[in-house]
């Protein structure tokens, strides 16, 4: 009898999420690593095997993990989990250190607050004259700061 691996591998992922949902994360990274094995190309595995490894602090590793997903995503024509891939990588690159700018958050560990990348944009100062004016912050860093901002936003209001 010929085992369809592409069944087992969504059994095996399947069990990943529900180990990872009840909160037995090494439980689910080994299911998540054996539907990988099956499917090599499984994008959903490796993204969901990086959240789990990001929630055990495993942080270049879980990065390695959605960098290989957001790559499969985009050669199946998987649009909406690039999309994500990609949001949570840029908000990597904001950062929070208590020794740091009083915890607020910065750009990749720096001394530049978002609020600092923010406020230029406010005031109207365009990416490149940013990029000039911070020689250390990167065109990514400032879509972060944006990102970051509208994250934030995204709070509902609640009215008693």
């Amino acid at each position: 009898m010929k085992t369809d691996h592409k069944s087992s591998a969504e059994a095996y992922f399947a069990c990943g999420n529900e180990k990872s949902k009840s909160g037995n994360y090494k439980g689910a990274i080994a299911d998540y690593n054996a539907a990988i094995q099956l499917k090599s190309d499984f994008a959903r595995a490796y993204y969901n095997r990086g959240e789990v490894k990001g929630k055990l602090g495993r942080l270049s590793e879980a990065k390695s993990d959605l960098q290989i997903a957001g790559k499969l995503a985009e050669q199946v024509g998987d649009i909406s989990l690039k999309v994500v891939i990609e949001q949570k990588l840029r908000l990597n690159r904001i950062t929070f250190d208590p020794g740091k700018c009083g915890g607020r958050p910065c750009v990749r560990d720096m001394r530049i607050r978002v609020t600092d990348v923010l406020g230029l944009l406010a005031n109207g100062l365009s990416l490149k004259e940013i990029l000039e004016e911070m020689p250390d912050l990167e065109a990514e860093d400032v879509f972060a700061c944006l990102q970051f901002a509208a994250h934030k936003m995204d709070a509902p209001v609640i009215n008693k």
